[in-house]
């Protein structure tokens, strides 16, 4: 269940998510014309179509993404608190992941073109074990958590050695 009091992304978030799935669907078709013009061109036995097909189904991928956006948006939050980090994802199989301050070892932002365009960025934090990532959350934001996250990770460390 999702605290009411996680933080939502914001809502250009779902215009990031239908760029990059317009980018891997126009990428897709293109590969998808050029294996047709080389490869299949006039070539319709069986083994032919069956490939056709196939391509077919992988290009419909960034369409189903694309219509389930909405959904990554509503379900998709995070809380920080003085324990942890907490991460909550998911619309039919959901998830939460929490990551003990102390237990930080790097966090790091990552900004391409598209989301330097609306002012976004993904903060990725790293445990010694595993890798989480707060996808598309404001500059300033991801600014401030990046800062808030490794003082509180510092601090953490701190009072741990003390005990």
């Amino acid at each position: 269940m999702i605290p009411e009091k996680a933080t939502q992304l914001p809502k250009t978030a779902k215009i990031v998510w239908l760029i990059h799935d317009v980018i891997a669907l126009l990428f897709l078709v293109v590969v998808e014309i050029i294996i047709y013009m080389l490869f299949l061109r006039g070539n319709f036995h069986q083994l032919a179509m069956m490939i056709l097909i196939i391509m077919v189904l992988i290009a419909i991928l960034p369409v189903i993404h694309m219509a389930l956006i909405p959904y990554f948006y509503r379900f998709r939050r995070y809380v920080i608190d003085d324990q942890a980090v907490y991460i909550y994802r998911g619309f039919i199989f959901r998830k939460s992941e929490s990551i003990p301050l102390n237990r930080i070892q790097n966090v790091d932002t990552k900004q391409g073109p598209i989301l330097r365009y609306f002012k976004l960025m993904d903060l990725s934090i790293e445990t010694a074990a595993h890798g989480f990532q707060i996808e598309a959350i404001g500059e300033v934001t991801a600014k401030k958590l990046r800062g808030q996250l490794v003082e509180a990770a510092l601090h953490a460390r701190e009072v741990a050695s003390d005990d």
